[in-house]
């Protein structure tokens, strides 16, 4: 079962104060028992010079043994030459210490006794002073009980004032789990409360950040359906048109060519919801997991055996050179993709008889993948805008989705690559360059 986090707090607080009046208490209580002990110890020296001062006074020498008067509390003997003078009435009817001059403990027909011998100056007489342990001892446990009095009544009233304290303290927090409470799904906007705890301040900004990505997962969403379906719409559109002209043809060639772009405009689509499965799978937030060592020259290989088909029919000069195998840390599908796409972009828009040069190069820790074709390339007012989604370079002629350079942008991004676009300086066309991080070759076992 849960405990709330009033009932912790009280439990805490009232735990702490709890054990530090008991400390406290203990505390005082032995100081308050060295003081009480210190202060018999001086009335036991008190009554024993007060006594031989009378007895001085009263010359002693010729006066018979008998009682002294009682002191409260305080047993009296007056020795002379090892023999009884006088002594009190409280006195046990044994000797009380013995000639040593000073105070001890001593246990007298099983009673614990606190002892003081004192000698006149002549050393003739010797009067002790004892008094009963059990004095103390009230002494010390009445000390003890009002000092715990106070518990009786203050903890209580203190446990009440805490619980209200701790309740009062907590109340931003209650209007703060309100707020987040009462608010409907669709309600993102950040958190500003002007009287949220400092301690809940971090929790404030993680939930705004966590609104703040909501939000822009919301946003890319309602726009990645409202792209896709009018992306959708025209190569559909255009399925159908074709499927009626194909219904309505009289003519077998006619007819034929029909379900040609039929077969054209399913196969676009279909390359289309590929992309846009692709898009879906990198946005908004996903991460890698588990990179592994790649090399890219063999993926820019194999990419380029898959494209030479296209590029033959194109009378494309399809070149590739490379310095070392490109060695970096990534996940090869992902970076196989990246790089069919910016292949399949370069030679989509690069016109027949003309080059695309692929090269793969190190810079230090840097492996740097460049590809440069030989078409229109793009204006320069447009180089930050080609890897929106479904954005497409007018007046190209050519067919596409729009979403392959948005791919590889995603893909860059999670490598850590930096991606570039710009004109080429010596002829036409657009140069692509992905700067990776290099990888440290793995050593044998």
């Amino acid at each position: 079962m849960r405990t709330s986090l009033r009932w912790r707090l009280f439990s805490l607080l009232a735990m702490s104060v709890l054990l530090a009046w008991i400390a406290t208490a203990f505390f005082t209580y032995l100081d308050t028992r060295r003081e009480i002990s210190t202060m018999l110890d001086e009335r036991l020296m008190h009554t024993a010079e007060r006594v031989l001062q009378q007895l001085e006074a009263d010359d002693t020498d010729h006066h018979p043994a008998g009682p002294l008067s009682d002191y409260t509390h305080t047993a009296l003997q007056v020795w002379r030459d090892g023999t009884l003078l006088m002594q009190s009435s409280t006195a046990p009817a044994v000797p009380l210490g013995t000639q040593q001059v000073g105070l001890q403990n001593m246990l007298l027909q099983g009673v614990h006794y606190r002892t003081y011998s004192l000698w006149d100056a002549r050393e003739q007489l010797n009067v002790r002073v004892a008094e009963r342990y059990d004095l103390r001892d009230e002494l010390a446990e009445s000390v003890a009980r009002h000092l715990l009095h106070p518990l009786y009544f203050a903890v209580p009233g203190l446990g009440v004032l805490i619980w209200l304290a701790v309740g009062a303290g907590l109340t931003p927090l209650s209007r703060f789990a309100n707020e987040v409470k009462q608010r409907q799904p669709d309600k993102l906007d950040p958190l500003e409360l002007s009287d949220t705890p400092r301690e809940v301040l971090p929790l404030q900004n993680a939930l705004n950040s966590l609104f703040k990505r909501l939000q822009d997962s919301l946003e890319y969403e309602r726009r990645f359906t409202a792209d896709a379906a009018h992306e959708l719409r025209t190569p559909l559109a255009a399925i159908k048109t074709q499927a009626q002209v194909a219904c309505a043809a009289t003519d077998a060639e006619q007819r034929q060519q029909a379900l040609g772009k039929v077969i054209l405009g399913a196969d676009r689509a279909a390359h289309l919801i590929d992309q846009l499965l692709v898009l879906a799978q990198l946005d908004p937030e996903h991460c890698l997991i588990g990179p592994q060592q790649v090399q890219l020259a063999t993926l820019v290989r194999d990419s380029i055996a898959q494209h030479a088909p296209a590029a033959i029919r194109k009378a494309v000069d399809l070149g590739f050179t490379a310095e070392d195998d490109g060695l970096i840390h990534g996940d090869s599908t992902l970076l196989a993709i990246l790089v069919r796409n910016l292949i399949d972009n370069a030679i989509r828009y690069t016109p027949g008889n003309g080059q695309v040069d692929i090269q793969l190069q190190r810079h230090n820790n840097r492996v740097v993948l460049q590809i440069a074709d030989s078409g229109p390339g793009i204006a320069t007012a447009d180089l930050e805008r080609i890897t929106s989604r479904f954005y497409r370079v007018l007046g190209s002629g050519e067919d596409g989705s729009g979403l392959g350079l948005s791919i590889v942008q995603r893909i860059a991004k999670l490598h850590d690559a930096q991606l570039t676009f710009a004109n080429s300086t010596s002829a036409t066309g657009l140069m692509v360059r992905v700067s990776f991080t290099a990888a440290t070759p793995a050593l044998p076992e």
